[in-house]
């Protein structure tokens, strides 16, 4: 079980926060006082995001934001990530989406989503962080009976292969 920490006192890391779902969550973690480090590659987003969240939050707030451009299954940078940042919560965003292209080149998604997420969970667990949220994609549920899909509804076979973290 985590310890609860007050906001100001509390970093969280979130992968992929400079995309669409990432970039709005860290709003929202900035706004609440948090300590956030955004990890994003830039492959499915763009550092405008960053600068984006920034304005929106203001100077004060935009303080407490540190950005990487790292991929997650760069396990150096981000044990570097790690050692430069007492990192007491993950928000896992990072990973391919695309449901067309993860039809068509499944092993590539395979390889990205599953593997970016064990090197994370590697390097938390060695700088004993704990906890973790892992958005997961919809396709979890998939062809709904009755849209839109809510967390109550039954989880069914996927639809795709493998569509990652958020997609």
């Amino acid at each position: 079980m985590s310890k609860a920490l007050d906001p100001k006192d509390t970093c969280v890391l979130v992968t992929g926060g400079a995309g669409f779902i990432g970039s709005h969550t860290v709003v929202q973690l900035l706004e609440g006082g948090y300590q956030v480090v955004v990890v994003d590659d830039l492959s499915n987003s763009s550092a405008v995001a960053i600068d984006r969240v920034k304005t929106i939050v203001g100077d004060e707030a935009a303080k407490n934001l540190t950005f990487y451009e790292a991929n997650v299954l760069d396990r150096d940078a981000m044990n570097k990530i790690f050692d430069t940042h007492q990192i007491d919560r993950v928000i896992h965003f990072a990973g391919f989406k695309a449901v067309g292209e993860s039809v068509s080149k499944p092993v590539e998604y395979y390889h990205n989503n599953i593997e970016n997420t064990l090197v994370l969970i590697d390097v938390m667990r060695n700088h004993g962080c704990k906890s973790i949220i892992f958005s997961s994609s919809s396709t979890v549920y998939g062809d709904p009976d009755n849209p839109p899909v809510t967390e109550e509804d039954p989880k069914k076979p996927a639809t795709t292969p493998m569509v990652g973290p958020s997609g």
